[in-house]
């Protein structure tokens, strides 16, 4: 009996012992992460995108009843022909339109500075303009004034074409072989800027881009009625019939004969024969000039060259101005840049030694800051030479002769 106890306990005791190494935790062993081989793949070429070929931007032509006058302030846009001034209701009619055109007014013989015009996503800007006596809302009024510069092109793709088929990116050749020499020429690091002016308000600024050579923005203004003047019927006087055009300019400048864009004229040389020669009278021709009175200011112009000059009527009796006669022929890179050659050879491409060769020492001389002015002859039989201090070019020739009659 006591054998069995004995056995029991030992038994329970190695039972004991074998529960508490059980449940001895196992000694850590450190174990090296797995080392993750990455095989090199074959390196990876981009493939691109294949596109559809992008198409050319449709072109519009300018359509065929476009005048080539630039004068004749006509232009396209979009396909529709304008000529300024006409009413905005032209353009509302072809989907332009703009904010508050109904409440912004104009007063009488106002016009506005810049209005931007849309139509989709095309820009535009244009100046309204009141020729009226009364005062009239933007959209009651007229469009006198239209600009596109490449800015908005891009944002819209207006189509403006002007005469003669110019238009944004035509090329500086193209622009003069179609307008030639501008009245105007600023030049900046940037841009070159021709204008071509027929009268106050009225004319067309073409901008060149110096690096690209090409046109970067178009404007063209008139801010004066149109009218079409009826051809005055009276005959010419006797003192115009009687005018013979001079065969060979002479050797002296005093006979005040001058080659004129081609065409000889001894001064005092009637309208008509200017007319005659492809110049146009701007304005009205049949406005009269009081007996024995003169005109200043007249504006003749031949193609895009327009010439500021006198008429004086030399009739007892009213005379139209087309009747009269011009007293004054000038040579200006302001005005009218058309070839001119008085006796002995000068031009205006010649130097003032080479005129003083030719005329003799000046009467008169007077220096300013930017031009250096000569006088040959005296008041009303004059030759007067203007240079341009910074360049020594000429910057213009007025030859002007004016006697009290024709005998």
């Amino acid at each position: 009996m006591k054998k069995n106890k004995m056995f029991l306990m030992m038994l329970v005791t190695i039972l004991a012992l074998s529960l508490v190494a059980c449940n001895e935790p196992e000694p850590e062993t450190e174990t090296e992460e797995p080392i993750v081989v990455v095989e090199e793949s074959e390196p990876i070429t981009e493939v691109d995108e294949v596109s559809e070929p992008e198409s050319e931007p449709e072109v519009i032509e300018a359509p065929g009843e476009l005048s080539d006058d630039l004068y004749s302030f006509m232009f396209s846009l979009n396909g529709v022909i304008y000529s300024l001034p006409f009413p905005f209701t032209e353009m509302e009619a072809n989907g332009w339109g703009g904010d508050d055109l109904e409440e912004t007014t104009l007063n009488p013989n106002q016009f506005s500075i810049a209005t931007q015009l849309t139509n989709g996503n095309q820009q535009i800007s244009v100046s309204f303009l009141n020729l009226t006596e009364n005062v009239l809302s933007f959209s009651e009024s007229n469009i006198g004034r239209i600009t596109l510069d490449d800015w908005a092109y891009d944002r819209g793709g207006a189509e403006l074409i002007f005469p003669g088929n110019i238009r944004l990116g035509s090329t500086y050749e193209e622009v003069i072989a179609a307008y030639g020499e501008p009245s105007q020429r600023r030049e900046s690091n940037l841009h070159t800027t021709l204008t071509y002016s027929a009268n106050h308000y009225t004319g067309v600024e073409i901008r060149i881009d110096n690096e690209t050579n090409l046109v970067t923005s178009l404007r063209m203004e008139n801010f004066h009625e149109r009218t079409d003047s009826p051809a005055f019927e009276g005959d010419l006087p006797d003192s115009v019939l009687a005018y013979v055009a001079p065969t060979d300019l002479g050797n002296d400048w005093s006979d005040f004969i001058v080659r004129f864009d081609g065409d000889l004229y001894q001064l005092p040389a009637p309208v008509a024969v200017f007319l005659e020669n492809g110049w146009v009278i701007e304005g009205d021709p049949n406005e009269m000039i009081n007996a024995q009175s003169s005109r200043v200011g007249v504006r003749l112009r031949k193609g895009n060259q327009t010439m500021r000059t006198t008429v004086q009527n030399y009739d007892d009796i009213a005379q139209p101005i087309s009747h009269g006669f011009v007293t004054v022929i000038q040579f200006s890179h302001h005005d009218a840049v058309l070839p001119i050659e008085l006796p002995g050879g000068i031009t205006e491409n010649s130097t003032i030694e080479e005129m003083i060769v030719a005329f003799g020492e000046p009467d008169r001389t007077e220096e300013g800051s930017m031009f250096e002015t000569f006088w040959f002859g005296s008041i009303w039989r004059e030759v007067v030479v203007s240079i341009n201090v910074e360049t020594g070019e000429i910057h213009s020739i007025t030859v002007s002769h004016s006697p009290r009659s024709l005998d």
